[in-house]
């Protein structure tokens, strides 16, 4: 999978709340570190993670810019709120020999 249908499949995900299609594109001893500092090990977590975060809002992210190398994917995100509000941040994604996630780390400007 090349880093911009992994950007594609995820950002898609997210705007569709689909938990299982989001936790395909993790390699199973994934790790996540969340822009509040937690770190996830292991897709059992992240997939709470992703539950909880879809029970209390319905962010709606827009990748803005996408710089892709063999190793990983960057990605600048604007991403809408429920509330009407907009949240930016930059994931970086570190990527296996087959384009799955090994690690994601969420930075949220401000």
């Amino acid at each position: 999978m090349t880093g911009q249908e992994l950007v594609d499949r995820y950002f898609g995900g997210m705007r569709n709340r689909d938990v299982e299609t989001l936790l395909s594109l993790f390699v199973e001893d994934a790790v996540m570190i969340l822009p509040d500092g937690r770190e996830l090990a292991g897709r059992d977590a992240i997939r709470a993670m992703y539950g909880q975060l879809f029970s209390m809002q319905a962010p709606s992210p827009t990748p803005r810019t996408v710089i892709a190398s063999e190793s990983g994917v960057a990605t600048e995100i604007e991403a809408r709120l429920d509330d009407g509000t907009s949240r930016r941040t930059a994931n970086f994604f570190q990527t296996d020999e087959d384009g799955r996630i090994r690690r994601l780390s969420i930075y949220k400007r401000g």
